[in-house]
Parts: C-alpha cells; structure tokens; sequence
C-alpha cells in the first residue's frame, strides 16, 4: 500500500487535503503535530498525516502496511508499530512499541483539546454536559448563557454549568424528621431497589430515630417478596403487614398506629396497567403525611429517565431517590427525572448494605456527581 503525506495548518485542512486526494474512506496511517521548536514569528507549526486510498486491504501481522509490493511478506523490515511474528496456531499478533503509542495517544489527545477549543462555546458546553450524560433536549435549555464562560476555558465552564445545576436541583428535607403520621411509597419499576431502600429507611428511622415503623407491601407478584420483606421486619423489628387491593390497604391503614408507615409496591409493567393499584391507595390516606417517592436507578438514560417519571405521575409523585449511583460515572438521567416535572431528590444510595448505603441527598453531592462522576 502507497502512502502519502498530507499536511495542513491544523488537523482539519490537513483530513479535508486526505479526503479530496484518498477520498472519504482514505486509509489513515499516523497523525502528528510538527514544529520547529520556536516561538514567535519564528516558529513553524502544522499538523501532518500519512494516509492511502481504501484500494487495498492490510495483512496484519504478515504484511508492511507502506510496502509498495502487496505480496512481500513481513519477513522484510516491518514498519512499527505493525511485527510479522506468529504464535499459537498461524495467529498473527501485533508488537507494540509502547512508547511510540504513548506518543500517540498524546498526539490525539492534543489534537480532540485544539479541536475543542475551535468549536463554537456553545457546542463546547453541550459536550460537557453529553460526558456527564445529559442528553441534548435538556442540555439546550442549560447552556444558555455559557458563551463567556465557554471562552474562558473548560475549567471555568465546568464551574459555570456546576452552578447552573445547582441553581435547578431541589433536594426534600428527610422525611424522618418530621414529627406528624406520614405515609411513604415507594414506585418504580421491578429491580430498582424499592424494597431495599425502604429497608435502608426502616433501618434509620428504628437506629437513628427510634421511630416505630410500620410495612405495608403490595408487592405479592414478585416471587420472594414477602419473604424478604419478613427477613427485614424481624432483624429490624419493625411492623409487616400484606395489603391486595385499595379496600384492604385503606382498612389495615386504619389499624396502624405507628407514626411511619412505608408501603412497597410492585414494579409497573406499563403506564396503562390496570392492575397497578398504588393512586387508589395514595387517595386512600387521610390525615397523614404523604410522600411518593419514585425509586431510580443511576445509571438510567436521560430519555428513559423521563419516560419512567410520565409513567408514574398518576400516583402523584413528590420526589426521587437515587439508587445503584455504584454502577455507573454517568448521573445524567438524575437531571432528566428531576428537572422537567421539578421533583426533588429524597435520598442517595450507593451499594446494598441496609442501612449503611443511603445517605440523604444535598444539592452539592448531586451536582458533584454529575460533574465529577465521568473523570
């Protein structure tokens, strides 16, 4: 294969000269950053790169990618970082100089930062905010106003939108703390970590409180439902009691005579479900607190996020907790929950222990693991 070298005053004129000579599949070999060393009027900077028309396919391992005879094999002097060795059974294997992919790797990294900082600012804080992972409907409505800080460096802009986000995001005060009956559910769909934040919120409210706390679960589809459920209340000591329908939660809520009542429910399958009971209960409660907490895990996409909060509206939704933030360094679907129906965030969890992995939220952990989660 016949390589060629391009040259431009920055990377792109140098791809826009590969693609008018190879065309746009041109095979592209190395890229590289070329100086003279000095500053000033003196000095001399362009961006060069080796590529070849996609006429001719490589031959790892047996072949020197910029040898003009497409036959010969690597026998003949390889060009690095390609080598000829085989191993095992014919397979070929690729030697790597490990200080010439350092090179590399520093050359593009150079390469995406000046190609960074030649876009518009605005694209620039879009792109900050797609790596934490809001997605671009509600990344619009974010930027605006980031111009100045865009032109005054990523650091700046990352203080800039931090702030932003800061201003948008409402935390609940716990609700533990409150001295009147309160009623709370928890909804989301099947595996989110319902029951286990509700176990982890039992648990602080019997160890840190000394409330009494009453269960009610409507979850009697889930295999093994109840059973946890019965594990928890006896290792915590807390109150269990089963509800099927609207008539036989309003009736046991009447019995109960705890001042914390929490109610787990079984996952929605789809907004339309008419066997999803929850806004008849939540209707039911009188005369108590009533909070409906929306259980979400972290790793959710910002699309989905939104999705799941319009599919559980109808049970009058006051808030989110966070569940499972140690699965993933992307929170933005925390944003997409939140931000669009204003909805405040309840609690953060970050692992399976009951009660150690939950903490209440506070605006500055959010917003530091937006900012901070994808570094």
């Amino acid at each position: 294969m016949q390589y060629q070298t391009f040259k431009g005053a920055d990377v792109n004129q140098a791809l826009s000269r590969v693609k008018a000579a190879c065309g746009p599949d041109a095979i592209i070999y190395s890229t590289r950053k070329v100086s003279n060393g000095r500053g000033g009027a003196l000095g001399s900077h362009y961006v060069e790169i080796e590529a070849a028309p996609p006429n001719e396919r490589f031959n790892w391992g047996f072949q020197d990618p910029r040898s003009k005879h497409p036959t010969e094999r690597a026998s003949a002097a390889p060009a690095r970082p390609w080598s000829g060795g085989r191993r095992g059974h014919g397979t070929p294997t690729l030697g790597l100089d490990v200080h010439q992919l350092q090179r590399e790797i520093g050359t593009l990294r150079a390469m995406l930062e000046d190609l960074n900082a030649s876009r518009p600012p605005k694209q620039r804080a879009l792109s900050m905010l797609a790596s934490w992972g809001v997605e671009l409907g509600l990344a619009r409505t974010l930027v605006t106003g980031s111009t100045r800080a865009a032109r005054r460096g990523e650091l700046a802009l990352r203080h800039w939108l931090a702030d932003q986000l800061r201003d948008r995001i409402q935390v609940a005060q716990e609700f533990l703390t409150c001295q009147e009956p309160t009623v709370v559910f928890a909804v989301g769909q099947t595996g989110v970590g319902k029951t286990t934040s509700l176990a982890k919120i039992a648990a602080r409210a019997r160890l840190d409180y000394g409330h009494p706390v009453t269960v009610i679960t409507l979850d009697t589809f889930r295999v093994g439902a109840l059973e946890q459920w019965q594990r928890y209340a006896n290792l915590m000591g807390v109150t269990l009691r089963v509800a099927r329908s609207v008539e036989e939660f309003e009736n046991t809520l009447a019995e109960v005579r705890t001042p914390l009542v929490l109610v787990d429910t079984a996952g929605r399958s789809t907004a339309s479900d008419s066997d999803w009971i929850v806004p008849g209960c939540v209707q039911a409660v009188e005369n108590r607190n009533t909070h409906v907490m929306l259980v979400l895990p972290a790793w959710t996409r910002g699309s989905d996020a939104e999705r799941v909060v319009k599919g559980y509206l109808d049970a009058g939704l006051t808030g989110i907790c966070v569940t499972k933030l140690d699965e993933t360094v992307q929170y933005g679907g925390i944003v997409h929950a939140a931000l669009p129906q204003e909805l405040p965030i309840y609690y953060l969890c970050d692992g399976p222990r009951v009660p150690e992995d939950i903490q209440p939220a506070t605006i500055d952990a959010v917003v530091a693991a937006l900012t901070e989660g994808s570094n």
